[in-house]
């Protein structure tokens, strides 16, 4: 399953746990610049991970309209595995 992490700089921890768990590429848009708000979710993108704490509004509104377009599944989180963990159990349990 490909994943896209938008948020955050440094994902180290967040990537290795994602593919400890079977999502075997994730992709990652730091979202801190306006220019990053025109970029397009690749296609073969199954789950969106949004890092809430670091990004700007217009990058979460412009992904949160394409996942929804598109019928991506979308998690919310702080950058945080434990925090992570929690968001992706709740999706699955639903």
């Amino acid at each position: 399953m490909s994943v896209l992490v938008v948020g955050a700089d440094y994902i180290s921890s967040i990537e290795s746990y994602l593919k400890s768990v079977g999502h075997e590429k994730v992709r990652h848009w730091p979202a801190r610049n306006n220019s990053e708000c025109h970029k397009t979710i690749p296609s073969d993108t199954q789950l969106v991970v949004v890092l809430i704490n670091y990004l700007n509004h217009g990058m979460a509104r412009h992904v949160r309209k394409i996942a929804n377009d598109r019928g991506l599944p979308m998690v919310f989180s702080k950058r945080s595995v434990p925090e992570l963990d929690i968001a992706l159990k709740k999706l699955k349990a639903h």
